[in-house]
Parts: C-alpha cells; structure tokens; sequence
C-alpha cells in the first residue's frame, strides 16, 4: 500500500478509535483509562517515534493544568463519574493521544502537498497557504473583538509569538486541523452531556467562539516542542 495512503487509513482509524472511547466510556473512568492506555501503547510500539513521545508528553504536561485551571475559575464544568480536581482522570491521555494524531495529520497533509508540489516556491502553492493564513488571522480578528478583553489578550500575546516564529506551512496545517477536529470533538462530548462552557458565545450550541482558536494554537504550540525536542536529538 502507498505510504501516504498507509497513513491516512492510520490515522482515521485512529480517531475512530478515540472518538468511540469518549462516546461509550466516559461514564466509565476506569475503562476509557485503559483504553486510552493500550491505544497510547500501541501507538508508540507502531511507530516508535521519539517526537510522539515528546507530543504526548507536552500534551498532557500542558493541558492537564489547563484544565484544572479551567474548572476551578467556572469555564467550563465537567459532568462525568471518576473527576479528580474537577476533570476526569483520563483526560491527561486524551490530549497525549489528540495532539499526537494532529501532528500526524498535518503531516500528511504536506506529504500530499510535496507530491502535489514538489517544488516549494511555486506559485499555486504560496497562493493555497498563504490563504489559508488569511483565514486564520481574519478569524484571530473575530475572536479578539468578540470576546473579554483580559482573555483577547492573553489569545493576542500568544497569535503575536505565532505570526512571528510559527509561520511555517506545517503551523498553519497545524492550526487549522487542531482547531477543526478539536472542536468537533467537544461539539461531541457537549451533545452526550459529558461537559459544558459556562458562558458560550453561541447559546444555541454552547461553544465559546475562541474554542477553535484555543484548540489551534494549543496544537501550534505542542507540534513545535515536539519538532524542537525531536530535532535537539539529531
């Protein structure tokens, strides 16, 4: 099979398998733990790679304390059995196995890029990224002025450091596959009951608007510690 399709066909199963243990094991905490667990092993023995390790450690490092902070301010409430300072005991697994499988994904993409355009200078493909950038600063711009000023703040320190040094076409893929499929997955999670935000932009189906932002930038910033952590080792 071609490696590109190999990958693909990977990788969908591999959401497959995380989305259908949050749907029927989060009112189980101990079985979606180990579920989790023996997909993260399997993970690791199929492709034994050092910047997966990295992800998934910066993942769940990072976005464990996220959480925690999160709850205990009143953003969002869990509403699910096995919680530990407020969010499930599983969740540090589920954002080592998300942030990885973005990472691969965007990968992906600009291996189907390069085949598309070996050369990268060419000017059809400048023009699809450069797009694609455009998108996502208009989008940085809606959220800023849609939302608090305190936390459109701490959003625009953060996108400031990515305009400056995560301008790569892996960054903006990146962002863009995070921000989509992260918030998909919680359009999920809220429509089984699992959590819910505390002041969501869109009532109607309860999401901040700067979800997409936050799962984007999240993603830009753990696939960098993983690429620089996997770099230092070479």
């Amino acid at each position: 099979m071609d490696r590109i399709r190999k990958a693909i066909l990977v990788e969908i199963l591999a959401g497959l398998f995380l989305t259908l243990v949050v749907v029927f094991f989060w009112p189980r905490p101990l079985g979606a733990f180990l579920l989790l667990m023996a997909g993260i092993g399997f993970w690791l023995w199929h492709y034994r790679n050092p910047a997966d390790v990295a992800a998934m450690l910066a993942a769940a490092v990072l976005g464990t304390p996220s959480e925690m902070l999160c709850v205990k301010f009143g953003v969002w409430s869990y509403h699910a059995p096995g919680l530990i300072l407020g969010i499930p005991v599983w969740i540090p697994l589920i954002w080592a196995s998300l942030f990885c499988l973005f990472q691969h994904i965007t990968l992906t993409m600009l291996d189907l890029a390069d085949r598309r355009w070996p050369d990268p200078t060419v000017l059809s493909r400048r023009i699809l990224f450069s797009i694609l950038a455009a998108v996502i600063i208009i989008y940085y711009l809606w959220v800023v002025v849609s939302i608090a000023r305190s936390i459109a703040m701490v959003y625009s320190v953060i996108f400031l450091i990515g305009i400056i040094f995560w301008h790569k076409e892996r960054d903006i893929l990146i962002f863009i596959v995070g921000g989509i499929l992260g918030t998909i997955g919680e359009a999920i999670c809220m429509q089984l009951g699992f959590w819910q935000y505390q002041y969501p932009f869109f009532s109607t189906i309860g999401m901040p608007i700067s979800l997409p932002m936050a799962w984007g930038l999240s993603a830009v910033i753990i696939g960098r510690i993983a690429k620089t952590w996997d770099s230092g080792r070479s």
